[in-house]
């Protein structure tokens, strides 16, 4: 293990980047290094090496490989190390597993992380996402926030916008939770995207800003919780978030208009057919991930309130 010294303030809760020597390593290390950036968040930078399996159908293991392989992720830890900016908190660590997104999650857990960054697979256009082995098996069961750096990723940092994603269905709590408390621990402002789809009930959109912040406002009540519409109301109020209403006949239709800052991440919440204090990538946040040229954090079925059965009983 390998570490250099940040900054010291009140702690948060750590960012675990799941790194490989390869371009999307990188994006993996530049979205957690941009996370933790002002935060105090400690980065823990982690390698899985593969596990020997004690397999061999022909031939005897040779163990001086593990030594060969160990002192060469040493080597690329060293190399990442190198490129963490001064005020940020990094350690590296080598994790041992059969599989990279098991060996990945358990030293998150191990490690109390609050997110897990990593990369998009190679080869795609810049500033798109590309779900490679590791992060469809993380985006389908993890039970930690997961965040997938865009291709090319290399905003320096700090986050500047946090966009939370909704559409019109039950079950927004956990990531208009979270794009609340990412907003005000952060101190930056809060877009809130209402996604319409034009063949869907109540599809008409106010003309006037003052309508479209209410119309948002009572969404987030009728699908999230009294108590979050309070406070993205305040919030709209004082202008510290805006409100808008995305609609269109397709996911990448409703989006398109968008505008998107460089320092920009977008939340979306787990498919309903998510596993409690589980994530699931469903069908409508896939297509928004490829809709999308920033950061996407997936935020797992129940992460904002743990234990309960029904999270509308806030209200």
């Amino acid at each position: 293990m390998m570490t250099r010294s940040g900054p010291a303030d009140r702690p948060r809760q750590p960012i675990v980047v799941g790194y490989s020597a390869t371009a999307t390593g990188q994006d993996a290390l530049a979205l957690g290094i941009a996370l933790a950036r002002e935060q105090n968040a400690d980065l823990h930078i982690v390698l899985v090496a593969p596990e020997d399996s004690g397999f061999s159908p022909s031939h005897g293991y040779d163990r001086s490989y593990d030594g060969i392989l160990l002192d060469q992720m040493q080597d690329w830890l060293t190399d990442a190390l190198t490129g963490v900016p001064d005020d940020v908190r990094a350690t590296c660590h080598v994790a041992s597993a059969t599989n990279a997104a098991e060996g990945l999650l358990a030293a998150a857990r191990a490690l109390g992380a609050g997110v897990i960054t990593i990369g998009s697979r190679s080869g795609g256009l810049l500033r798109s996402h590309r779900i490679g082995s590791m992060a469809s098996a993380l985006l389908h069961s993890s039970d930690i926030p997961v965040a997938l750096a865009p291709t090319g990723y290399h905003q320096p940092g700090p986050i500047g916008r946090v966009t939370t994603m909704f559409g019109q269905r039950r079950g927004a709590t956990d990531v208009i939770a979270v794009g609340l408390e990412t907003a005000r621990d952060r101190d930056i402002p809060l877009r809130l995207v209402s996604i319409v789809m034009i063949d869907e009930p109540d599809t008409d959109v106010p003309s006037d800003t003052a309508g479209i912040n209410m119309k948002v406002v009572n969404e987030v009540h009728s699908y999230a919780t009294a108590r979050l519409a309070a406070e993205a109301e305040e919030k709209v109020t004082d202008r510290t978030a805006t409100a808008v209403v995305a609609t269109g006949r397709s996911v990448p239709e409703a989006l398109h208009d968008l505008d998107w800052r460089d320092d920009e991440i977008v939340l979306v919440a787990s498919s309903r057919l998510a596993a409690d204090g589980r994530l699931f990538l469903g069908k409508t946040a896939t297509t928004m991930l490829r809709a999308t040229p920033v950061p996407m954090v997936i935020v797992p079925a129940g992460w904002s309130h743990p234990g309960t059965t029904d999270p509308r009983q806030e209200d």
